[in-house]
């Protein structure tokens, strides 16, 4: 049996109406898996990784173009605001940075790529980017 493209048309029009009508104030079912999942901390230092490097690239691109249209906001604030600016740039691209060095030691060695190291690869990622963001802001 073939259906008409009308025919198909008249059947989805009919239990669209039904569900309009039957579905109201009804909440769709959600896997009690994802109310009771826990991001692993590599899940969570991955994504964000990738967000810091979003960030970054829209920063160094938009600092970019004002420099480019000669605009240099950044000499025209007090130091605590530079200072703070300094803290808020390299705390990400040190991270970033550190992050890409582990991703080419995962794929150069992956013995590393497992449940043991990765949890630990992520705490020492952001400790050694607060200790890395720290000194060298200390040091300007």
């Amino acid at each position: 049996m073939q259906h008409t493209p009308e025919c198909v048309h008249y059947y989805l029009k009919v239990h669209l109406v039904f569900l309009n009508k039957n579905m109201k104030g009804v909440k769709p079912l959600i896997s009690p898996n994802v109310e009771i999942y826990k991001f692993p901390i590599t899940a969570i230092s991955s994504i964000t990784n990738r967000v810091f490097g979003l960030g970054l690239t829209g920063a160094f691109t938009g600092t970019g173009l004002l420099g480019l249209a000669g605009i240099n906001p950044f000499n025209e604030i007090d130091s605590n605001s530079q200072k703070m600016i300094n803290y808020v740039v390299s705390f990400p691209l040190c991270y970033h940075t550190y992050g890409g060095i582990r991703h080419f030691i995962w794929d150069r060695y992956p013995k590393f790529l497992c449940n043991r190291f990765v949890g630990k690869s992520s705490v020492f990622l952001l400790a050694s980017s607060v200790v890395t963001t720290i000194a060298i802001n200390e040091m300007v």
